[in-house]
């Protein structure tokens, strides 16, 4: 692959409070040449991989240092708001030339990243030809390390994935694009999504209607972020619900269940769910076909 050496400039309208401008692209490593392993995690900023690796037996993990990230051909982005206030400087690691640097091994079409706080999020390779998401590096030139930046009351490290906008103006269609941007990274698992997602499509939901198969993509694109799926599919396990107690609620009180999720804290005040007031009574309707299934 040939190694990026471009200056970019997107003009984006004044009116916007999210804007971003390519500065500057450049090479700092051939592509080529496969990023180095580690066998054992050296630094609380290895980045962990895992899956399928070429050389790396299976259910072992790999670490990757901050410096060999770095290394990589990287971006600057200007971008106004996306962790403090006002303009600020990322450098960037697409995730394409991450994957791409990665010793991956054959069938492997999808990454899913898994925060510190179980929080995950899962990218196919169709999303990041599309989107263009991206592993940030340093916020206004300080890395990890030196974070959280001033202005930022919590540490968003030791890695951020993230989508911008205005980099992929038709990101901004994406339902539930939020879930595409898990701060605290701490591990991407190379995968192919048909065998680790298997339960998604077998059993109870190998023959879904196209309504409730639209609900299955709801809830991988979304529920998935914080809750594992049938069967401990992966997912999340920052919500502590499993998928049955989704399940139950879902079947006895649609009602309830709908006004969960678009605003939790009304039902119940401690709620750790971020509130979806954006679903419409259709996609809703959906997602509940999809959990439901075979009840």
């Amino acid at each position: 692959m040939l190694a990026w050496k471009a200056l970019f400039v997107l003009g984006v309208p004044s009116m916007r409070t999210f804007r971003a401008v390519v500065m500057l692209a450049f090479a700092a490593a051939s592509l080529s040449r496969a990023i180095e392993l580690q066998v054992a995690r050296q630094s609380p900023f290895d980045l962990e991989v895992c899956g399928k690796l070429a050389g790396v037996p299976a259910g072992q993990s790999r670490y990757v240092r901050w410096e060999d990230l770095r290394a990589l051909p990287t971006t600057k982005l200007r971008l106004d708001g996306e962790f403090v206030k006002g303009p600020q400087e990322l450098t960037v690691v697409f995730l394409s030339d991450l994957w791409n640097a990665l010793p991956s091994s054959p069938g492997a079409d999808t990454l899913l990243a898994t925060c510190g706080d179980g929080y995950s999020s899962i990218y196919t390779s169709d999303f990041i030809s599309r989107y263009k998401p991206f592993l940030v590096l340093e916020i206004n030139g300080q890395g990890p390390a030196k974070w959280p930046p001033p202005g930022l009351a919590f540490n968003p490290g030791p890695y951020v994935i993230t989508v911008s906008t205005d980099l992929v103006p038709a990101a901004a269609g994406y339902l539930d694009l939020p879930h595409k941007k898990p701060w605290g990274t701490k591990k991407i698992e190379v995968a192919a999504y048909a065998e680790r997602l298997s339960g998604f499509y077998s059993g109870k939901w190998a023959s879904l209607t196209p309504t409730a198969a639209a609900g299955r993509e709801i809830w991988i694109n979304s529920c998935a972020c914080c809750h594992q799926g049938p069967d401990g599919q992966f997912g999340g396990t920052k919500s502590g619900r499993p998928f049955q107690v989704l399940a139950a609620y879902a079947t006895y009180d649609k009602a309830f269940f709908m006004k969960y999720v678009r605003d939790p804290k009304s039902l119940v005040a401690g709620a750790k769910m971020e509130a979806h007031p954006w679903y419409t009574d259709e996609q809703l309707s959906h997602l509940i076909e999809f959990i439901t299934a075979g009840n």
